[in-house]
């Protein structure tokens, strides 16, 4: 019984985590979660505790299946340089899927008011430093290996990697062309030494 539990509160998680992406945590009653999820009142209270902790485990779920695997496709690649153009490939296969919602997870699901929450700050600031942490780790390797300058500042290029993505993907909520998207990415990797 354990597994079966674990895999229906897994995929209710996962319905949970596109329907917050989709329509925002304001915009996602209860009510709108329990039908998407199928579990009852109670199930919901017993397994969540509440509509914010619901949240917070599908914001790691999120991290966990999706930027994840895009992680996974950069350290798949031989070269820093190969592997951060497969993983901007991934992510506009992504915003280009018309079955998934569009956008990141965190920036649709957050406002600015819901910020204000200690532990959803929090929790999002960690988000953005561990995929900082992760750019930086690999740069500093590719630098080390010879394949990228050393006057290259792998921190601060990784924050500027992270805050093109994020842009990346709130300007797809205005208009997704993803040949312009890639041709102004690969002007925007080769600008910075990448």
């Amino acid at each position: 019984m354990g597994r079966v539990r674990e895999f229906e509160d897994k995929k209710a998680l996962e319905k949970a985590m596109l329907l917050f992406w989709e329509k925002g945590y304001d915009n996602t009653s209860l009510k709108d979660l329990l039908k998407e999820m199928n579990i009852l009142n109670g199930s919901f209270y017993n397994t969540f505790g509440n509509k914010k902790n619901l949240l917070l485990k599908a914001l790691e779920y999120y991290g966990e299946e999706v930027t994840a695997k895009r992680g996974e496709v950069l350290t798949s690649k031989a070269l820093f340089r190969e592997g951060i153009r497969a993983l901007f490939d991934e992510t506009f296969q992504c915003l280009g899927d018309r079955n998934m919602p569009n956008g990141c997870m965190i920036a649709n699901s957050l406002s600015a008011e819901l910020l204000k929450d200690p532990d959803l700050n929090r929790f999002l600031l960690n988000e953005v430093k561990q995929f900082e942490s992760f750019f930086a780790h690999h740069i500093e390797k590719a630098i080390k290996s010879g394949e990228l300058s050393s006057l290259l500042d792998a921190k601060k290029t990784a924050s500027i990697l992270v805050a093109y993505i994020q842009g990346c993907m709130k300007l797809s909520h205005v208009e997704f062309d993803k040949d312009k998207f890639k041709e102004q990415t690969e002007y925007f990797l080769t600008s910075i030494g990448l």
